[in-house]
């Protein structure tokens, strides 16, 4: 299995929610905060993106999707000028699953949504993504990515049974493959394990290292199986990942520890025999090293997060998401442990 893989085995979609707009000219509106990630797909029409992202305002046309991942404010409009409503105040205009607003003017057809997902568990994609996507679905982006949207358009437009199961499965499609486009640009520079799974020479390594965690790797073993020289193999990595190989096999098992203890009653034994070490003692040396915490200590507070979480969810009527707190109509992880194991470079 992949790492993108192995992340998203673990890494659930929860909370997803999409709706038709028809906008007629003038029109807009503008989101005021949200943790959850947010798309808007034009279906039919033009439209201008005004976002901190750019210095000037982004024309979109029909196929045309942007996708924000963190929580910054955005506006959407028929013209740069046009007034705007808030999108609280959007969603209280839905009619079923569709909202009609606007001037009486030229229509514009969206599809606008967002959901939610375990930032502590996903945090090693969101530290190598950009906050804001802008993808323009033609030909490259392959039939697959473009079935998905329709997909999504099409339940949006005429919910059927099991409809918020299939929209929460189609979100979490609609993540990976908007990954997958990024990863396929060329031109961004980036670095990091997606950059080094790309990469020829060190992919396949890569790959096994996720394969065979518990292995006892050294350098040597990671440069052979790449078909290296020591020095060629650690050179690379360092360029093309921005750690060196045994730094990163050390924050990917401190990674994977952290998946099996928010998600499973294993012993902390087992655990660290599980991601490659050989005595409780060195995992925790280690684990410490990372996250500045034991991993007792952070066992503790995820169930803390997950007891709170809960207790929220009880209280507001709504289902249960581990990991989650509801904050402002919003889910985000409140864990001083979530960002430490990956770093954007």
């Amino acid at each position: 299995m992949d790492p993108l893989s192995a992340i998203f085995s673990s890494v659930n979609v929860q909370q997803a929610r999409t709706y038709r707009i028809e906008a007629t000219a003038p029109w807009g509106f503008h989101s005021t905060h949200g943790s959850n990630i947010r798309f808007v797909l034009v279906l039919r029409g033009n439209a201008v993106l005004q976002t901190r992202f750019r210095s000037q305002p982004l024309s979109l046309r029909n196929g045309n999707l942007f996708i924000l991942f963190d929580d910054s404010n955005f506006s959407f409009a028929d013209e740069v000028n046009s007034s705007s409503v808030s999108c609280e105040a959007l969603e209280s205009l839905k009619v079923g699953n569709t909202v009609r607003f606007g001037g009486g003017g030229v229509q514009t057809t969206l599809m606008a949504g967002h959901f939610a997902v375990d930032r502590a568990e996903a945090q090693t994609i969101f530290n190598i993504l950009p906050t804001f996507l802008h993808l323009q679905l033609d030909e490259k982006r392959g039939h697959s990515f473009q079935s998905v949207l329709e997909l999504l358009s099409l339940e949006t437009e005429r919910p059927g049974l099991a409809s918020q199961e299939m929209i929460d499965r189609l979100c979490e499609m609609l993540f990976i493959h908007a990954i997958r486009a990024y990863t396929s640009e060329q031109d961004h520079g980036y670095r990091g394990w997606l950059a080094g799974l790309a990469d020829p020479q060190l992919g396949k390594t890569i790959e096994l290292l996720h394969a065979q965690l518990q292995k006892n790797w050294t350098i040597d073993s990671l440069a052979a199986s790449a078909g290296m020289s020591r020095s060629s193999f650690a050179s690379r990595f360092k360029l093309i990942v921005g750690q060196s190989p045994l730094e990163y096999l050390t924050h990917w098992r401190i990674h994977r520890a952290c998946v099996l203890m928010r998600g499973t009653d294993f012993k902390i034994a087992k655990i660290a025999k599980d991601v490659g070490y050989a005595s409780e003692s060195a995992f925790t040396k280690a684990f410490k090293r990372v996250m500045q915490a034991t991993p007792s200590e952070f066992r503790g507070e995820s169930r803390q997060q997950c007891s709170l979480s809960e207790l929220t969810c009880r209280n507001e009527g709504t289902p249960r998401h581990d990991g989650l707190v509801r904050n402002g109509g919003d889910y985000d992880v409140r864990s001083r442990f979530v960002s430490r194991t990956f770093t954007r470079t």
